[in-house]
């Protein structure tokens, strides 16, 4: 819990003149997530550049798609719940009923504070048309390692869950507190040297051509 107090500093100093704002905070060090152990729970599915179950020590970036209200058996009907370790549903978040959260604080690193980590000191500012009060809202995490996650080779995510933002000036809400584990997923090490060794033969054929 070393980090928390550091966090609730930074997290109040972030939303200090934006006292009306509603806010969560993309953060799993410490929280029931981590179980204690500081041992995260991103990990490698099979298939994967690690062996199943080995937490995720970098490279991917966490963020978040959420929705209002409490709408998380809809959504897992979507995406299939979180993404498993033997590697299947990796898929979409485009029509699932949650929307990508950008700007400030909207992603983390993994790994930088432990393996399958992932923390932000900062707090994301949830839409403006929720602010003054907590509010109750939906959210899928995502882990990916390329610019984004739709466009991203290795990627996994959460199931859907709720939780409740914070209210103006009150301790951020941590996402680790709420989400569930899931999975990465990316090609055998193998796949990629074939691939490889395919457009060596294909840049060869094109030559004597």
């Amino acid at each position: 819990m070393k980090k928390i107090l550091v966090s609730a500093i930074l997290g109040l100093a972030a939303v200090a003149s934006v006292q009306a704002q509603s806010y969560i905070q993309l953060y799993s060090y410490g929280t029931s997530s981590d179980n204690g152990s500081h041992v995260g729970n991103i990990v490698y599915g099979a298939g994967s550049e690690g062996s199943v179950g080995t937490a995720v020590t970098g490279g991917y970036t966490v963020g978040f798609y959420w929705t209002a209200g409490s709408v998380a058996a809809a959504v897992n009907t979507a995406i299939g719940g979180a993404t498993t370790q033997g590697g299947a549903n990796a898929g979409t978040m485009v029509g699932s009923g949650v929307n990508l959260a950008s700007g400030a604080n909207g992603t983390a690193l993994i790994g930088v504070d432990g393996p399958g980590i992932y923390d932000n000191g900062s707090v994301y500012i949830i839409d403006p048309s929720l602010s003054a009060a907590a509010s109750t809202i939906t959210v899928v995490l995502v882990a990916y390692n390329g610019a984004n996650y739709e466009s991203s080779i290795g990627r996994g995510h959460s199931a859907a869950f709720t939780m409740t933002t914070a209210a103006g000036g009150a301790f951020s809400t941590l996402t680790g507190n709420f989400a569930s584990g899931f999975a990465v997923t990316a090609p055998e090490p193998s796949t990629f040297a074939l691939a490889g060794l395919g457009l060596a033969s294909l840049l060869i054929f094109r030559r004597r051509k």
